[in-house]
């Protein structure tokens, strides 16, 4: 069966009718996916005080000294086009940056660039490794764009599947029963959204095998890096196993490690041929982004613990009090989660399905969900719980749903 059939099953479509003397828009435009999880937003704005787990982005506003460089840019002049690979001050703090974090000497000329967040830097990579009708390996479940992006690039989507039993974590088995003939790339999320898992450094050696022996790029989308929650649990990049580096594209934004989503600042780190491809095809989509805004993301690489280890804590103690309330619930259960700020929760037993859940949840007790068949096939019968909120809000939305559930 296409998996792309599969995923359409799970979107909203937005219906585009042709009007008298409009003329046609495209096919492409048409077939576009929309996530089925932009419908809970839409739900929710109709339900007065409902707590919210479906938001995936940081509870925290933009620290002042990342929103003063901006503002000391701009009124200095900093107004204009920038570099279409981005600022130079920014690319030398953000290899330094990610040196600190593995030990690979990026180089600021060469081997990165900035774009307009990390969703801009995955359609990049996608099109700079995928051609018409090419195989991508997506984790299901996994982030929802991922396969819009595929679909628009006019790749498909050959799904790896990511097993609760194995804590959703993906295995080098499955990346090697998913390769097809057509397979050019595989894409990997660690910490992933909507999961929280993070692939053990052996297995991702083991992966790394797998790609090397079949000549695959991986794009690697490691946003979500910073938050990994357990002394025990190591969070590496593929691109630091062996021989990887010209097999590699990573995916790194500001959006979640610095609570700066709306700055909308992402980049890409791969060898230098693709990463000046990408240059090339930054110019014919947004051309640059703005200077006095990549300023306040140099401020932030260069003095970031105070925010970063403050929202650690805070999601730390989200997750535990969440894993905690899900085991003491009745119909419903959890892994625990190794990162990022998401939780799968399997409502399986409640007798319904993962999207009537949500909807009821929110009509009945006032507590938004996200239904995880939107993240993909294998999402089918889990919500997604994003523990980003206060800790007395995260504890009311808790005894709602538990409320909700002992009245079933």
């Amino acid at each position: 069966m296409s998996y792309n059939a599969t995923i359409a099953e799970t979107k909203t479509s937005c219906s585009v009718g042709r009007y008298k003397g409009m003329p046609a828009i495209s096919h492409r435009a048409q077939s576009a996916m929309y996530p089925s999880v932009r419908e809970m937003f839409e739900l929710a704005s109709h339900v007065p005080n409902a707590i919210s787990f479906a938001i995936g982005e940081p509870g925290f506003d933009t620290p002042r000294p990342m929103i003063d460089a901006a503002y000391e840019a701009a009124i200095h002049g900093d107004t204009h086009y920038t570099p279409n690979r981005g600022t130079a001050a920014l690319r030398r703090a953000w290899c330094q940056y990610r040196f600190r974090q593995d030990g690979i000497a990026y180089e600021p000329e060469d081997n990165v660039i900035i774009t307009a967040g990390g969703m801009e830097a995955m359609y990049l990579a996608m099109i700079a490794t995928l051609d018409e009708d090419d195989d991508i390996l997506i984790p299901d479940p996994g982030y929802a764009n991922y396969f819009g992006q595929v679909q628009m690039v006019h790749a498909n989507v050959v799904p790896v599947p990511l097993h609760e039993r194995n804590g959703f974590r993906m295995q080098a088995a499955d990346v090697e029963a998913a390769i097809t003939p057509n397979t050019k790339a595989l894409l990997l999320n660690s910490p992933s959204n909507p999961t929280g898992a993070i692939i053990e450094p052996d297995e991702l050696a083991a992966i790394a095998e797998v790609v090397k022996r079949h000549d695959l790029w991986v794009i690697s989308d490691e946003v979500y890096r910073a938050f990994v929650y357990d002394d025990h649990v190591r969070c590496l990049s593929i691109a630091s196993m062996p021989d990887m580096l010209d097999h590699t594209i990573i995916v790194d934004s500001f959006s979640k490690t610095f609570a700066m989503t709306g700055w909308r600042i992402g980049c890409a780190f791969g060898p230098k041929a693709v990463i000046d491809q990408m240059m090339i095809m930054q110019e014919n989509v947004v051309s640059c982004v703005p200077g006095a805004l990549q300023m306040g993301a140099v401020a932030a690489l260069e003095g970031s613990a105070d925010i970063l280890a403050t929202m650690i804590e805070a999601y730390r103690t989200n997750r535990d009090m969440v894993v905690k309330a899900v085991q003491q619930m009745p119909l419903v259960s959890c892994n625990t989660p190794d990162g990022a700020f998401y939780v799968l929760i399997n409502v399986k037993d409640t007798g319904m399905n993962d999207h009537d859940f949500a909807v009821r949840l929110l009509n009945e007790a006032k507590v938004v969900v996200t239904p995880a068949s939107g993240f993909g096939s294998r999402g089918q019968g889990y919500a997604r719980l994003s523990y980003v909120g206060t800790a007395e809000d995260t504890a009311e939305g808790l005894r709602r749903m538990q409320r909700w559930l002992e009245s079933l």
